[in-house]
């Protein structure tokens, strides 16, 4: 049974799409002001045609940022119109992305992290099923694998969490679009549920979701329980690189115990 964060979460993405189509670039020289339009879409024509908007950029994570920043918004001020729910931000750089809390959720602070993922494309430009690479779920030496401890890129520590979901953003890469994205669906998870055994990349400590665009949208993932999927990353015989702030945190809360 669904948990009430994931049946919000779902209403709240199921109809959102990006609104960011490019970038304003405020010196563009033409005719008169003011500047008058019909629509949306005429302003945008108009704004392109006087060379006012811009494409956003190609680079993947540039991208992601963009409809990171507008999908957290968007749950931002939907969060705001449900009585005693409240929502805090992470930052650019940490986990997770959301924390909700509040009755209508239940008890504890729940962990929401945002991921888009690029589908991949053949040569000839069909979309192929899977996803241009895998996605980052989760940092496996850090906080994963010592989740009793507060690391600095998590605003508290990983087990104080009661619930961690994946709000994963699919899209379709059009380099002839000024925003670049088409086809865009949100799937939304507990991200065991969409996890691999394989990592993310071979050459950084991220745990790696499944590949398939199928596996993500219906939660499909290699697991068959969140126990399984816990044990096999927090495995001794897994190979995290040490972590040299983990080293200073275990430390430190022996030499707490101690004293």
């Amino acid at each position: 049974m669904d948990s009430p964060l994931l049946t919000w979460l779902r209403k709240q993405t199921l109809d959102w799409r990006p609104s960011i189509v490019g970038v304003f670039r405020e010196d563009a020289a033409h005719g008169s002001w003011p500047l008058t339009a019909r629509s949306p879409g005429h302003l945008r024509k108009q704004l392109t045609d006087l060379g006012h908007l811009l494409p956003l950029p190609s680079e993947p994570a540039a991208l992601a940022n963009v409809m990171e920043i507008e999908l957290r918004q968007h749950l931002t001020r939907q969060v705001q119109e449900l009585s005693g729910a409240h929502i805090e931000e992470g930052t650019q750089r940490s986990y997770p992305d959301l924390e909700f809390f509040g009755e209508p959720f239940g008890e504890g602070t729940r962990a929401v992290d945002i991921k888009c993922a690029r589908r991949k494309l053949s040569a000839s430009g069909a979309p192929t099923g899977s996803l241009n690479n895998r996605i980052a779920l989760y940092t496996g030496n850090t906080y994963f694998l010592w989740p009793q401890l507060k690391f600095s890129g998590i605003l508290r520590p990983f087990d104080e969490y009661s619930e961690h979901v994946s709000v994963v953003v699919l899209y379709t890469y059009d380099a002839s679009l000024l925003e670049r994205i088409k086809d865009v669906n949100v799937a939304v998870h507990e991200t065991w549920r969409i996890a691999s055994r394989r990592r993310a990349s071979a050459t950084r400590e991220y745990i790696g979701s499944v590949s398939r665009i199928d596996d993500i949208e219906n939660g499909a993932g290699e697991f068959p329980s969140a126990d399984d999927f816990y044990a096999h990353w927090r495995a001794p015989n897994i190979g995290w690189k040490k972590s040299p702030e983990a080293e200073r945190l275990l430390r430190q809360a022996l030499e707490a115990h101690d004293t």
